[in-house]
Parts: structure tokens; sequence; C-alpha cells
């Protein structure tokens, strides 16, 4: 019989390691993108940081395990953005502008918002059934 009085919060994760790594490889690969010289790929800058920051919002965001580290994840990720505006600053080929900062935000306050949906269930469940793969 289910308990009642069960808390709404997914078990906590058993790969959060890797979890976290995956999540390290991707502000890397971010970090990388957003200091090399820029190709057009057809999507509007604006929207591409968005989008960018929609996802790792909501990747650390399913990692939170309360509101105050998800208001921490923001406010990191946050941080992450103006650093590399300010290291774009520094090139001779890239541009930092507050749009773009801007832009960060609005992504984040979206992705961050995938903390009150079921995919934080959705999570927990598939990291249970990898860790009973891998953590025999």
């Amino acid at each position: 019989m289910a308990n009642s009085g069960a808390s709404s919060q997914p078990a906590r994760l058993r790969l959060l390691g890797v979890w976290y790594r995956l999540g390290g490889l991707m502000l890397l690969v971010v970090g990388a993108a957003s200091l090399l010289p820029a190709p057009d790929v057809g999507v509007d800058d604006k929207t591409g940081h968005v989008l960018v920051y929609v996802v790792l919002a909501a990747w650390f965001g399913l990692l939170a395990d309360s509101r105050l580290a998800l208001l921490l994840t923001g406010l990191g990720l946050f941080a992450y953005g103006i650093l590399l505006e300010l290291l774009q600053w520094m090139t001779t080929y890239r541009f930092a502008e507050w749009g773009d900062v801007l832009a960060n935000l609005v992504g984040i306050a979206i992705g961050l918002l995938v903390y009150f949906t079921p995919l934080r269930r959705i999570l927990a469940a598939v990291d249970a059934l990898l860790a009973r793969v891998f953590l025999r």
C-alpha cells in the first residue's frame, strides 16, 4: 500500500555524479562554442541563447534536490552566461551583448520550470534503471 504521506520528491539519484559530469560536458561545449569564431548556423542569435540556456537550466534543474538548490542553479548559470560574455568581449572576433545576457536569463527561467514537471520522476526512474544495470 502506498504511503499517503509520501513526498512528491523523486528518489535521490544514484548516478548523480554521472548526470553532473554530462552537464559539465555540456557547459564545456557551450563555453567553447561561445568563445570560438561564430559560424552562421541559420538560427537567430538570441533564439540560440534562449534554447541553449533552456537546455542547461532544465538539465541542472532536474538534478536540484530543493528549491534553494534550484535557485542557486539559476544564479550559477546566469553568472556563467555573464562570464562567457565578458570573455567574448576580450576577443577580437566575438561581441559581448547585454541582449545575449537577457536571452540567457529568459532561457534559464524557462528551463528551471522543468523542475516542477513530471520529468523529475522520469529522470529518477531512468536513473534507477541504469543504476541496476551498471551498479551490480
